[in-house]
């Protein structure tokens, strides 16, 4: 590749990627490691252009004396899956591939709300996510896509976790 990269150019990549592989059943470890590089960009990017982001909101909602990206992206998962200074012999005893869900939505989001765009996956996973994470949208979040949803995704709710991730 002869052309440069931009960070934004690196994340979006990393992002669609994540997406791709989600849909398609791929490998949950690899999936939750794109997405929270991906996001770990945006989120900085998004903040040095004071951009109003879904997870300068979120850090709202956290617990006292936690942090999103510490305690929330970073551990357990993120610095199990590509740190081994630590601990070398470590095991991770459960890692459920749920937890992929909320990382993408927040890469995602934020991605958005920087570029006022973005790539048809991107869309696409945000549609399925509010469909089948109705109990964290907000009710006016929700109302403002309910129709879209009702139309290109109906009863998702009521299938299986794999039946709803194969319908997206």
């Amino acid at each position: 590749m002869n052309r440069p990269l931009t960070k934004i150019d690196v994340a979006r990549r990393q992002l669609a990627t994540a997406i791709q592989l989600f849909f398609e059943n791929g490998d949950p470890v690899s999936i939750y490691s794109l997405a929270a590089n991906a996001w770990e960009v945006i989120d900085v990017l998004c903040n040095n252009a004071q951009v109003a982001s879904i997870s300068n909101e979120t850090r709202g909602h956290v617990p006292a004396g936690k942090d999103l990206k510490r305690d929330y992206v970073n551990s357990p998962y993120r610095n199990f899956f590509k740190h081994a200074d630590r601990d070398p012999d470590g095991t991770l005893a459960r890692f459920d591939d749920s937890n992929v869900d909320s990382i993408m939505m927040l890469a995602v989001e934020d991605y958005m709300r920087l570029n006022k765009r973005s790539p048809v996956e991107f869309q696409v996973f945000q549609l399925w996510y509010l469909a089948t994470h109705i109990d964290k949208v907000s009710d006016a979040a929700l109302a403002s896509v309910r129709r879209t949803v009702d139309c290109f995704l109906p009863n998702i709710r009521s299938l299986s976790r794999p039946d709803q991730i194969a319908i997206g």
